[in-house]
């Protein structure tokens, strides 16, 4: 027989929003001579272990507390708990720092000795800014996840223009016992933007760029082997132009773009 029902919510932060909640409900329990606590605790109409509350909120059984009142009457009370989704966004911004080799100066000029040769192996240090997202998730579909790693972003985000943003780390935990109610995904999202340099447009942020040279060039559309001022063949890669006839002025030299990633919407992920 149902005896009682009662209840407290609490506010962790003070604010109007309920984060946390008990339910109490308590059970007459008419037993037999000799039945046990664990008898009476499992009888028919008791809430079980992991058991919803009859609201439909999302508060369960965690604690039983069984009293005896008779030899053959007892009380059965039950303690739910719960919390409201936690909706929380943690954002951390910091920064990744990559070296890039380089070969034009910050106004775009070929860096070149006093002869005129092109100086090779230099670089230049690209610190990019990082963002870190931390929230819950009801459900994590790691197959789409899957899709953002291999794409950049086709919307603005976080006030980052298309092609500038790339989801380069995606972490997602959760813990639950079989055959009980599934607990919440506390998902880590990490998202580097990268902001155009040496030319490129925003779209081109993440595309390799590279120099077009080759040992091969063509002379009249026929390949052969590339000479050098002194017509030797030569032993390492030279400048080309666009039709692939060697071009021979560093400050000339011809970039190219190549488009690694795909383009989806960064809203999609749901971080924000």
């Amino acid at each position: 027989m149902w005896s009682k029902e009662g209840g407290s919510g609490t506010s962790s932060k003070y604010d109007t929003f309920s984060d946390e909640y008990s339910h109490t409900s308590a059970f007459q329990v008419l037993a037999e001579i000799g039945d046990t606590v664990e008898d009476v605790a499992g009888a028919t109409g008791v809430p079980q272990f992991g058991d919803r509350h009859p609201t439909g909120v999302a508060s369960f059984v965690r604690s039983k507390k069984v009293s005896a009142i008779g030899p053959i009457f007892w009380l059965v009370e039950i303690g739910y708990e719960g919390k409201f989704f936690d909706s929380t966004v943690d954002v951390e911004w910091s920064d990744s720092t990559t070296s890039e080799p380089i070969d034009r100066d910050f106004y775009g000029t070929a860096i070149r000795t006093a002869a005129g040769e092109q100086v090779q192996g230099l670089s230049y240090d690209i610190s990019d800014p990082v963002v870190v997202i931390r929230r819950r998730f009801f459900s994590v579909n790691s197959n789409a996840i899957a899709a953002y790693r291999h794409a950049t972003n086709s919307d603005t985000f976080l006030g980052w223009p298309p092609g500038t943003a790339r989801l380069v780390g995606y972490s997602a935990k959760n813990q639950f016992k079989r055959g009980a109610p599934l607990e919440l995904w506390d998902v880590t999202a990490r998202i580097q933007f990268r902001y155009a340099v040496m030319g490129a447009s925003n779209e081109q942020a993440w595309y390799k760029r590279w120099r077009h040279e080759g040992i091969m060039i063509l002379n009249d559309g026929v390949q052969q082997r590339a000479r050098d001022h002194l017509g030797a063949e030569v032993t390492s890669p030279v400048l080309l132009k666009l039709d692939g006839t060697q071009e021979r002025d560093p400050d000339d030299a011809v970039f190219l773009y190549t488009k690694l990633y795909g383009d989806l919407p960064y809203s999609g992920l749901g971080l924000l």
